[in-house]
């Protein structure tokens, strides 16, 4: 049986959507499909590194018509090359161009958001346009895969495209991949005691993940439990202005800055509470990490989070910028250790019942084989 050649076309640096595309290159069944890759920086080498066939595409996270029509014409020239047999494309810059080549040539293409671009904190009138240009970009794809039950009902509200075209598929998480039973030596290397607790957050350090939030929320919480430590595990453009907020705070021997790592399940193992105080998010996958390793959260209340977490029972969830509900909540669960054991039990129980990647791969590759 002939291979089906699968293109993923995304744009954007490391985070959440590559550890997606990642996994699915990863564990999608490789007798059925071969793979390749358009994408361009960090996203780039790191797939390069991993032995997978990339082509390289410069893309510009912000509108810019001739950049992204010179991004356009050479993903149209890849696919009129290698002809592959579906197209996938990620994230709003990506899925425009993806789309767009995509549609114009007739190839059967699929789009995932990863969060709708018009639920972030802009203006009603940029918000506007997002909307106009989901619906007009839309009319190319074949089908619209959305993570988490927020992405759909966002696009059903807004009436993105028709229903028939959207599908559902929860986003998922590597279970085997996650244990919380083997974190000391990694722990200790870090300098932290044993006998410390940790709260960890794991994003990229950019405005829409909110580290300031975090850093002010340590500071608060170490007052009244200095006897734990907290850990950012990311990098990004607000890693600068984050260290110096560290340091304005005098917590430069409270809070351990780890860049990226390559493997962020070991240092999920660590933590004690996670947390995430991001302004929007479309699913959050990383806090089905941390709940797979029965960690409680403390997390933003937006968009797809709530889907993840069971308020009050895996954990809390407050307001984004509310930094004394994120101090009261990381209190209450190093505090009450009977609290803290119920939340435990409930995360790993819940996470491991909704978030199997298993699954995720099960039904992509159901919708894959649908076109043919």
């Amino acid at each position: 049986m002939k291979k089906k050649h699968l293109l993923f076309i995304l744009q954007g640096g490391k985070g959440g959507t590559l550890e997606y595309i990642k996994a699915l290159l990863e564990h999608l069944n490789k007798d059925k499909y071969q793979f390749s890759v358009i994408c361009h920086g960090e996203v780039y080498e790191e797939l390069r590194r991993l032995g997978y066939n990339t082509h390289y595409v410069e893309m510009e996270r912000e509108i810019t018509i001739i950049k992204d029509s010179i991004s356009l014409v050479k993903v149209m020239f890849y696919l009129i090359k290698n002809r592959p047999d579906i197209v996938y494309s990620h994230s709003s810059k990506g899925g425009v161009i993806g789309r767009l080549a995509a549609g114009i040539l007739k190839i059967p293409n699929f789009y995932n958001p990863h969060g709708w671009s018009f639920i972030m904190d802009v203006g009603s009138g940029k918000k506007m346009f997002f909307i106009w240009v989901e619906k007009l970009i839309s009319l190319f794809v074949d089908k619209i895969i959305l993570v988490s039950g927020a992405e759909y009902n966002d696009a059903v509200a807004k009436h993105i495209a028709k229903k028939d075209k959207l599908i559902l598929i929860t986003n998922g998480v590597d279970l085997a991949k996650f244990d919380k039973s083997n974190g000391g030596e990694l722990k200790r290397s870090l300098g932290i005691a044993d006998h410390h607790k940790v709260v960890g957050m794991i994003s990229r350090l950019v405005d829409l993940k909110s580290p300031q939030t975090f850093i002010k929320t340590a500071k608060i919480v170490l007052a009244s439990y200095p006897e734990c430590r907290f850990i950012l595990i990311g990098d990004g453009e607000l890693k600068d202005e984050a260290e110096k907020l560290v340091q304005d705070l005098s917590l430069e021997q409270k809070i351990i800055f780890t860049g990226w790592v390559d493997a962020p399940e070991k240092y999920i193992s660590i933590i004690d509470v996670g947390v995430l105080t991001s302004k929007w998010e479309g699913f959050g996958l990383v806090l089905a990490e941390m709940m797979a390793c029965g960690i409680p959260v403390v997390a933003s209340e937006v968009h797809g989070i709530p889907f993840v977490v069971s308020k009050n029972m895996d954990g809390f969830l407050c307001k984004p910028d509310d930094v004394e509900a994120f101090v009261c909540y990381i209190l209450r669960l190093l505090n009450d250790n009977e609290l803290y054991k119920n939340m435990s039990e409930s995360a790993y129980k819940n996470a491991r019942e909704k978030f199997d990647l298993r699954r995720v791969i099960q039904q992509h590759e159901e919708v894959f084989d649908s076109l043919s």
